[in-house]
């Protein structure tokens, strides 16, 4: 890997592509669906491939084919691959899993394949949503400022007297017990509801909400050299999501890349890894 402060954009795409060809089998062996989130859809649909400025991949699924992506994932992956998740690594405050490369220096890349997972929802029950994710949030930002505490995660630290106090309280509560009533609340609403909601997403509640028949049944679709599964109907998610114009790239101010970390990894063949994903 390259010692500058970013992986070089081609390498960084064929290592993403990888990870993406490594879950694609999980799913498939696993029998689980799947669609492309966010930006990786748009990009799916905008760009038949990674957005050009960007430097992930965003997938979700339901939640009930959790247990069975954990176990599919253990038995599956190649031995330069893992998954990071809140039970096998307590640090860790994502909502979601992470796919990633193994690093010999901090265990998980930066790099990866973030896992969404959608839980069912009811946004008529506008109060209870409400305080469904007023808890999230605050436990979220119990754990980080804990993990932060431990020398575990980044610098967190509230601005506010009062949330500083109010987190530093209930930071003294075990990470595990944090993280079982974290989900416990994420899966709270168990109606068989019309909707799905990814709690785990950047986006606002109402944003981050999708109608299951909009979501449907995946469809495969370009994606660089090879394809990825969106919802059944890309184009109302998509103008849900970015607005009518979705289709219209942002100007290049707004073009945001953050770049990816190198990791250190004895193990990793780029050469093998270049024909097995093939040319791009």
């Amino acid at each position: 890997m390259e010692n500058n402060n970013s992986l070089e954009k081609n390498e960084a795409k064929v290592l993403l592509l990888y990870l993406l060809k490594q879950f694609k089998k999980v799913c498939q062996e696993a029998s689980i669906t799947y669609y492309a989130s966010g930006g990786t859809c748009l990009g799916a649909i905008r760009h038949q491939g990674i957005i050009p400025w960007d430097d992930d991949i965003d997938v979700m699924m339901p939640r009930k084919y959790y247990g069975t992506f954990v176990e599919a994932c253990v038995r599956l992956l190649p031995d330069t691959m893992a998954i990071r998740t809140r039970e096998n690594d307590p640090y860790f405050c994502g909502e979601y899993i992470k796919l990633c490369y193994k690093d010999d220096d901090t265990k998980y890349s930066e790099m990866s394949i973030d896992v969404f997972f959608l839980d069912d929802t009811n946004p008529k029950r506008k109060i209870f949503r409400a305080i469904q994710n007023r808890f999230l949030l605050d436990l979220y930002f119990i754990k980080t400022y804990k993990v932060s505490k431990m020398g575990k995660g980044k610098p967190y630290m509230p601005h506010n007297l009062f949330r500083r106090c109010q987190v530093a309280m209930f930071s003294l509560l075990p990470i595990s017990f944090i993280d079982r009533i974290h989900k416990r609340i994420m899966t709270a609403e168990k109606n068989n509801t019309e909707y799905w909601v990814n709690w785990g997403a950047c986006y606002s509640y109402k944003k981050a909400t999708y109608n299951k028949a909009a979501l449907g049944t995946p469809t495969e679709r370009p994606f660089e050299n090879t394809t990825i599964s969106v919802a059944e109907q890309p184009e109302e998610i998509l103008t849900h999501l970015y607005g009518p114009n979705y289709m219209t790239p942002p100007p290049p101010e707004k073009r945001i890349n953050h770049g990816i970390k190198p990791f250190k990894l004895a193990s990793l063949d780029m050469n093998k890894i270049k024909q097995e994903i093939g040319e791009l």
